[in-house]
């Protein structure tokens, strides 16, 4: 007979895991099947180890302004497989602290891949054979896969997904990156620091497709201003491969065709549905995602799901959530499992990138009666001294009682404001109470405080 658990969570990511530790928090018997390292693609080819990157463009950036802080150096240069090397091992340390976490919880650990099989069971595929395991409740948290162009298949360092970009130690002369959204965005901004030409092609009007527009043409001026080309409202129609570069056939405002060294193919991402359930298993989809109801369970009882495998929005931090809500609902006696609804998202490109709730467009569509609060940072005297002063902090207050509608902010740290207006957000607070709450001087946290003074229209700094 199978062994039998209270949960078995099938895939280590940012829903999987925290689920996993959770369960065990509250006594259950927890095991997890994950194939690759804890953690998922965000601990191992994404959140983590894209941002040990983008801080690595940071800093060699701000080495190369040393004489406008007064500061002189002979040397500026950068060691890329070293670049690399520090990001992969910031990713290994982050697992190995998950692991550290499942021994000490007793979170029984599954390291090969798994199939969901009628009756709630896993049958374990090992490469010593296989075994099977039973659960009175399954959680699927298997996650997404990058999405690819039938007609450029990935090929080496010359047609990269994002996967392929995070280990690759050699540095292209030149990138096309197909794709205006995030990852996109990010991998620009850190090719082009290290001197690599890039294009940056989007298939709608602007960039980080959803994000407010004004917000959007501010950070397309940044990047151009980098050297980056961007065209947006532009379509990869076909591509060549050769041995040291790719040809591509771009439609658009100008049709054009490009010669680079590598492309980066960042084109969204699709769910890991099928690889994850035997054959005769069948659960319901929508929209390419699996399709759970308002207890995250989905169409076989006693099967649930959670993270980026039930569909947008695909964040690690909404995961977490989604995965700690699951587990709750399912153990904790009363407790209404939500769904995930105002949330913050980030982009950690220089400028950064950070947004919550509507946008302005949004807003306006809905014939919602609100006003907006606006502040510099070439205002702020945090911002100035830290060499900062590109972008804004912009908030939409609701009418008449000033909750926020949405936050978006583009600048330096932008990632690191807006869990202030989260904050805010989730605990219905004012435009009267965010400038009521006293700030630090010097901080960029004050821009906040002084937009939602704007919004009131008795600004004070500007």
């Amino acid at each position: 007979m199978p062994e039998v658990y209270d949960l078995i969570v099938l895939g280590g990511g940012p829903a999987g895991y925290v689920a996993a530790l959770r369960a065990a928090q509250l006594g259950k018997k927890v095991a997890c099947v994950e194939q690759e390292k804890l953690g998922g693609t965000c601990g191992n080819w994404g959140c983590i180890p894209s941002k040990a990157l983008l801080k690595s463009a940071e800093v060699f950036e701000l080495f190369g302004r040393a004489e406008e802080f007064g500061l002189r150096s002979s040397a500026h240069a950068f060691d890329f497989p070293a670049v690399i090397a520090r990001s992969r091992s910031v990713a290994d340390r982050m697992a190995r602290g998950v692991d550290h976490l499942f021994e000490a919880r007793g979170v029984k650990f599954f390291r090969c891949r798994g199939l969901l099989q009628p009756g709630r069971r896993i049958r374990l595929l090992r490469e010593d054979g296989e075994e099977t395991l039973a659960a009175e409740h399954i959680l699927l948290a298997t996650g997404c896969r990058p999405r690819t162009l039938p007609f450029l298949p990935l090929q080496g360092e010359r047609v990269m997904t994002s996967r392929q970009a995070l280990a690759s130690t050699q540095r292209p002369e030149s990138i096309a990156i197909i794709g205006g959204g995030a990852i996109g965005v990010e991998f620009a901004y850190f090719y082009s620091v290290f001197g690599c030409q890039v294009t940056l092609i989007e298939l709608l009007p602007g960039l980080i497709p959803g994000s407010d527009g004004e917000v959007a043409k501010g950070l397309e001026r940044s990047l151009a201003k980098r050297g980056i080309q961007i065209l947006t409202s532009a379509k990869v129609e076909s591509a060549r491969v050769e041995e040291n570069s790719v040809t591509l056939d771009v439609s658009g405002k100008n049709r054009q065709r490009l010669e680079v060294a590598s492309v980066l193919v960042a084109v969204g991402v699709e769910a890991n549905i099928d690889s994850s359930l035997a054959p005769g298993v069948a659960l319901e989809q929508e929209g390419g995602f699996l399709k759970v109801d308002s207890r995250y369970q989905t169409s076989s009882p006693g099967v649930f799901a959670a993270g980026d495998l039930i569909g947008p929005p695909l964040l690690a931090h909404v995961a977490f959530r989604e995965g700690l809500e699951a587990v709750e609902g399912i153990f904790v006696p009363g407790k209404v499992p939500a769904r995930v609804g105002i949330f913050p998202s980030c982009v950690y490109s220089q400028p950064q990138v950070a947004m919550l709730g509507l946008t302005e467009e949004q807003a306006r569509e809905r014939n919602l009666a609100f006003r907006v609060g606006r502040y510099p940072y070439a205002a702020n005297g945090k911002a100035m001294a830290s060499g900062d002063p590109t972008g804004f902090v912009k908030i939409l207050f609701a009418e008449p009682h000033g909750e926020i509608l949405g936050a978006h902010i583009l600048g330096a740290d932008a990632s690191e404001l807006i869990a202030e207006l989260s904050v805010t957000s989730a605990c219905e607070g004012s435009s009267a109470e965010l400038h009521e709450a006293i700030h630090p001087h010097p901080t960029l946290s004050e821009m906040i405080g002084e937009a939602a003074l704007v919004a009131e229209k008795r600004p004070l700094h500007i």
